[in-house]
């Protein structure tokens, strides 16, 4: 008897608003738990640095991952970087953190992924927030029949990245050959989380998700299972394990407490003074 393999719930097609498109909402959150956000912004023909201020966060572990363009990262813990394209930029925002970020074209092209996961109340959600770079070089590749699978965080085939999370997660950018398949069986804690695809088409358990969609999975405790056709593609893949914890989320923060999220709007305040004096 085959093996059961995890399915999908249903297909998101974002929230666009200019070059940048939300996959998540404040109120899917609880669906997609642990994961509170998938951006993708993705612009052409542009001519100079775009970006934002500095503006704050608290309550999450914030993963940033340029595909196209360099990025220019400041952060109120002292982080000033560079990444390059495939870099990634981990900030833990804890009790509160802020940030500005500009990325600088290459020929005329930018595209960055933003990824924000929670954190437990007991381990990270009220702590000082830190910031780290790691380069393409430093996140580990799988590669394996037709397939290639960039370790961002976590653990695959016992193979490490870097990059750990107080919450369980992983967090994989999968590139897989025309007519292949991809498989694997994650550890049963988790169960929840999404795939999406970057470029070309992909198939799990007959579901068909194109460029540009985000498939959610029905929680579960089943292998993974992912083939192409004539099409290749490139994927990103996120699971995690759920928190058992209240979520009280705003457009900058999610937090386990409402006493949590004003301690840590005051202490961003604070901070954004700092910048402004």
């Amino acid at each position: 008897m085959a093996a059961k393999t995890r399915t999908i719930k249903k297909i998101r097609y974002g929230l666009k608003s200019g070059s940048m498109t939300a996959y998540i909402q404040s109120g899917d959150i609880k669906e997609l738990n642990p994961f509170a956000l998938w951006d993708h912004y993705q612009a052409k023909n542009v001519c100079q640095p775009v970006g934002l201020d500095f503006h704050g966060h608290s309550g999450i572990n914030t993963l940033t991952y340029p595909i196209c363009g360099n990025l220019r990262h400041v952060d109120s813990t002292g982080s000033q970087t560079l990444l390059a394209p495939g870099d990634v930029q981990m900030m833990l925002a804890g009790n509160g953190v802020i940030h500005k970020d500009t990325l600088k074209p290459i020929d005329g092209l930018v595209e960055t992924f933003a990824l924000w996961v929670l954190l437990p109340a007991t381990n990270g959600e009220m702590s000082d927030a830190t910031s780290f770079k790691f380069t393409a070089s430093d996140l580990p590749l799988v590669e394996k029949n037709d397939v290639v699978a960039k370790v961002l965080i976590g653990e695959i085939d016992n193979i490490k990245s870097p990059i750990t999370s107080p919450s369980p997660v992983l967090v994989l950018d999968i590139a897989i050959a025309p007519y292949s398949q991809w498989e694997m069986l994650p550890n049963k804690k988790l169960s929840s989380g999404f795939v999406f695809v970057h470029s070309g088409k992909a198939f799990i358990s007959n579901t068909e998700v194109n460029k540009n969609q985000m498939a959610i999975f029905t929680p579960s405790e089943d292998k993974i299972e992912i083939r192409t056709s004539y099409y290749g593609c490139r994927l990103l893949l996120a699971i995690g394990e759920p928190l058992e914890q209240p979520i009280i989320a705003t457009s900058t923060s999610v937090h386990s407490s409402i006493t949590h999220q004003q301690h840590s709007a005051l202490h961003i305040k604070q901070l954004l003074k700092k910048v402004e004096s």
